[in-house]
């Protein structure tokens, strides 16, 4: 009883952290800074050489994010000397305030440069820029910098030690907990299926939960997707990514079905539709508990047990009976998969790395691949931000102004648009204040006990590097916790201390909100509008590589490689879009439509990872028919991207009035297809029914994207593409 209930313990952790990423992040952070103060405390060090240590120890854990254990180290080598020379030039022009501050905004310019090369540059940004932070804040010396510089090197040397000394995590040991958190999460799907479809009431709420629990899911495909994309594990794990897709999508199909299923009447009132139910909850639950005890049986196992073959198979509605060959296909997928993330079957050629560059990055057209585009439009906003809020900050406080700095630089951080800038000032402006309440209540609480104060900062320090960065909010809640025991320790904690923090951050975000208005804005609307572009040229690229019939090497790895370019261009949308589709937009108009949007296109991503994981299962020579009604599809879709591209750069401005009044997540909107007869639809079908769906999603994008068009507009777009009067996949429809 124990042991498991430790294992569903663990398990939920592998859940909500895959990877258990931001665990080790935490812990690496709490352990580096505990071992390099007891280090400095040991050898007798003075109070500015601990808060040195400390806070450098800090910043490694907050400025790593690669994936892979040897780009962790490549980045702490390169951030150690880049430390210590920002620290020596901040400490020499200490008694030049004037020059300090101008050398700072340069620092600041070429450190949001640095982001234009991926995380790495990012990382290394925030290495240049906290370091000569750190001289500001202590008002540190020349003549200090020998023990200051070992200060730094004790930190690096207690930081390294406990990564990989204590508990050294490799590459196959982070990718076999990625896949832990992935199994944990299918298994999530499949009991919320399963439970679905056992109880057949409340459809509507369980298919919201549902989604959440597929988004859970796919966002851990994409973790071991970025994972294997950094650096290669080893050769076995080459064709790891294409089964895993292939699972997902067939319990994302799976999900669809059971949806469609309960959403029909008669598959919830006649007795044969219940026995039906019934018998499809107990193949699902036994696919979860074949995830439970590490395998996954062939499909025949599964009937033998539950049906004794698919001539005796249940009768019911016709929905509820297309579920039970997406569950054969789901057990065979994982049988394929192996219990051990080992692909076990169909030679999948394996996956070619992704080409070294300084960072790794989303894949982009044209001369930017490789570089972050917006990079120097960013780097003189901040420039200029940073200015106004250093000018701002010494009329509040002239010792304490970095304070607004820090604001001014934090907001824009994976910000492009205004409209994620405001969000994202507003996340920090309501952490500080709520942190500042928290903070103060326990220091009054602990009064000046040392070791309960440091305590209580190590704690602070772990919830920050915990918490998601989603929830940016909790994470400056953290921080400004842990700012709040740091000052109690160094017995300068007060009131006006902290209510003048509450002033800095507000001047700093209020100088962010103001810049990213005036100096060189990007809307949101033109933002999003770029992603979207982006997000259609990785579709049509996906769709060309499909429809190119290949099997070979080649052009299996540029498709595996189109898809995750889809999954990223997506995510990109999503947080492009983030400040439209927010519950505290007031624009309901916009955000409806907003999220409409959004809904449309992550049910063409379903429809585009169906053909990427169906076409990977397509035999050597095609019927000719499919192939040539494969190619008219592909091509009426390149078309209606095509015309996407170009409607996007000049679509109204206004929303039409005709707006949706309401948004369903995408799961219910692919649950609304219609159904097609399945004696089970054959792979080249298959291909065919999901580029026909893709391609009535992609009509409707049209329509959502430019609502004020005439009819005629649309219906000559229509007929400049050639249509097959009817196709084997719609001949099939019932």
């Amino acid at each position: 009883m124990v042991a498991r209930a430790t294992t569903s313990l663990w398990d939920r952790f592998a859940a909500l952290d895959p990877g258990l990423i931001r665990l080790a992040s935490a812990s690496r952070a709490v352990f580096g800074t505990a071992v390099t103060l007891a280090v400095l405390t040991a050898l007798r060090a003075p109070e500015t050489a601990l808060v040195v240590a400390g806070f450098t120890a800090m910043v490694t854990s907050l400025a790593i994010s690669d994936l892979h254990p040897p780009n962790q180290l490549i980045t702490l080598g390169l951030g150690a000397p880049l430390s210590l020379t920002s620290l020596a030039a901040g400490a020499a022009l200490t008694p030049y305030p004037t020059a300090a501050k101008l050398v700072f905004l340069v620092v600041i310019y070429f450190a949001v440069q640095a982001r234009r090369f991926g995380p790495r540059g990012l990382g290394l940004g925030i290495f240049g820029f906290m370091a000569f932070l750190l001289s500001q804040f202590i008002q540190a010396r020349a003549d200090q910098l020998p023990q200051l510089g070992a200060s730094v090197l004790v930190a690096f040397g207690a930081v390294t030690t406990v990564w990989y000394c204590v508990g050294p995590v490799t590459a196959s040991g982070a990718l076999r907990r990625l896949r832990h958190a992935f199994d944990v999460r299918l298994r999530d799907v499949l009991r919320d299926t399963a439970s679905m479809v056992a109880t057949g009431y409340d459809v509507d709420t369980r298919s919201r939960s549902l989604q959440n629990r597929l988004d859970r899911l796919h966002a851990s495909v994409r973790l071991i997707a970025d994972f294997l994309d950094e650096r290669a594990v080893d050769e076995d794990t080459g064709a790891l990514l294409p089964h895993l897709s292939r699972v997902e999508v067939a319990a994302h199909r799976l999900a669809v079905l059971t949806v469609r299923a309960m959403r029909t009447p008669a598959a919830r009132n006649d007795l044969a539709g219940w026995t039906a139910r019934q018998r499809l909850a107990q193949r699902i639950t036994g696919l979860g508990h074949q995830l439970t005890v590490g395998t996954a049986g062939a499909p025949e196992q599964c009937e033998e047990r539950y049906e004794g073959g698919p001539a005796n198979r249940p009768t019911g509605s016709a929905h509820v009976r297309d579920c039970f060959p997406a569950v054969d296909e789901l057990a065979e997928a994982l049988r394929v998969l192996g219990p051990r993330g080992r692909p076990a079957g169909l030679g999948t050629p394996p996956r070619k790395p992704a080409p070294r560059t300084f960072g790794v990055v989303p894949h982009r057209d044209g001369g930017t691949e490789g570089l972050k585009p917006g990079a120097t439009r960013q780097a003189f906003q901040v420039t200029t931000a940073s200015a106004l809020a250093i000018a701002g900050g010494h009329f509040l406080s002239p010792h304490l102004w970095y304070w607004a700095v820090v604001a001014a630089w934090v907001v824009f951080i994976k910000a492009e648009s205004t409209g994620e800038v405001l969000l994202q000032s507003v996340r920090r402006l309501a952490g500080t204040v709520l942190g500042v309440v928290f903070g103060y209540g326990l220091a009054a609480l602990v009064g000046g006990d040392g070791p309960v104060l440091l305590t209580l900062l190590l704690l602070c320090m772990f919830g920050m590097f915990y918490t998601p960065s989603q929830a940016y909010w909790a994470v400056t809640f953290f921080i400004t916790g842990t700012l709040s025991m740091l000052l109690a320790l160094m017995e300068t904690f007060s009131t006006h201390v902290l209510l003048l923090r509450v002033q800095e951050t507000a001047l700093g975000v209020s100088c962010g909100v103001l810049v990213a208005v005036l100096v060189l804005p990007t809307t949101v609307r033109r933002a999003s509008d770029e992603e979207l572009v982006g997000f259609l040229r990785a579709l049509d690229r996906l769709l060309r590589a499909i429809a190119s019939g290949s099997t070979d090497k080649e052009t299996t790895t540029s498709r595996v490689r189109a898809a995750h370019d889809l999954d990223q261009a997506l995510e990109s949308f999503r947080k492009a879009s983030l400040p439209l589709t927010h519950p505290l937009n007031p624009q309901r108009r916009r955000r409806h439509r907003a999220r409409h949007l959004l809904e449309l296109l992550e049910a063409s991503v379903y429809h585009a990872r169906s053909l990427a994981a169906t076409a990977e299962r397509l035999p050597e020579g095609r019927v000719p028919e499919c192939a040539t009604c494969l190619t008219a599809a592909a091509d009426r879709v390149h078309e209606t991207v095509t015309h996407l591209i170009r409607l996007t750069g000049h679509r109204p401005e206004s929303a039409a009035p005709t707006a949706r009044p309401t948004v369903i997540r995408a799961l219910s909107l692919l649950s609304e297809e219609r159904r097609v007869s399945r004696n089970w639809l054959v792979p080249e079908h298959r291909l065919l029914l999901h580029i026909n769906r893709l391609d009535a999603t992609l009509t409707a994008l049209v329509r959502a994207l430019d609502p004020l068009a005439s009819d005629h507009d649309r219906s000559t777009m229509a007929r400049t593409r050639p249509r097959p009067a009817s196709t084997p996949a719609e001949r099939m429809t019932g």
